[in-house]
């Protein structure tokens, strides 16, 4: 009698012992074995809650761990977009443009010349060009130590943009290095008109500057009235 008893008993602490395995692997970790009897399985129960508990102090560090790691990502993402945004700052300042007579701009660049900083310097020559009505502009790049032709298409993409908006381009300060160097790749820039120097360009635009008259809407009125009696 005895003897079925308890091993009804120790049967029913192996189901309850399975029980909490499974809910440990399903992700309860507050489960715990408690049978309240001291024997040979004793040993196993209390093995049992302290790899349980082992389980849930790895489970808090890895979930800090992986918090931690998250704010760190946050951070990064963070300073990326702050240093891409004083990139494009810092591109914009590089690529002032200024309207240095009533009709002439003037966009000086300094320093090497890649796709991404010609498409700002074309995109704020352009709308300059577009505020102020001006219709010349000079593009001075004495301070470019060098030109490929990628830069060289972007400046006559630009030059040929600057036209369709009815503003005229002159390009000053050509090297001689990279006057062998345009000639070498034979890029055409004989449409363009270029001046050795800063100075010869704005004496040239000066010169050659022209806005279109105003129209007296009411003068012309008056003319046409005067045709047609």
């Amino acid at each position: 009698m005895d003897n079925s008893l308890k091993l009804t008993n120790v049967k029913e602490r192996i189901d309850h012992i399975e029980e909490v395995l499974s809910s440990v692997a399903a992700g309860d970790l507050d489960i715990r074995v408690n049978s309240g009897i001291e024997d040979d399985l004793t040993g196993i129960e209390e093995a049992i809650n302290i790899l349980i508990e082992d389980l849930t102090h790895e489970l808090k560090q890895s979930q800090k761990l992986q918090h931690e790691m998250q704010e760190k990502l946050k951070k990064i993402q963070e300073q990326q977009k702050t240093i891409i945004q004083q990139q494009e700052d810092l591109m914009e300042l590089s690529s002032p443009v200024s309207k240095v007579w009533d009709n002439i701009l003037i966009l000086p660049v300094i320093g090497t010349l890649d796709s991404q900083r010609t498409q700002v310097m074309m995109e704020n020559l352009l709308q300059k060009i577009v505020d102020t009505g001006c219709t010349m502009a000079i593009l001075d790049i004495t301070g470019v130590p060098t030109v490929d032709t990628q830069v060289a298409n972007h400046l006559l993409k630009t030059v040929t943009s600057a036209r369709l908006l009815g503003a005229d381009c002159i390009i000053s300060g050509i090297s001689p290095a990279i006057a062998q160097t345009i000639v070498h790749l034979g890029i055409d820039l004989s449409a363009i008109k270029t001046k050795a120097t800063l100075q010869d360009a704005m004496i040239f635009a000066m010169k050659h500057s022209k806005k279109t008259p105003e129209i007296d809407i009411k003068k012309l009125t008056e003319d046409f009235s005067e045709k047609d009696i």
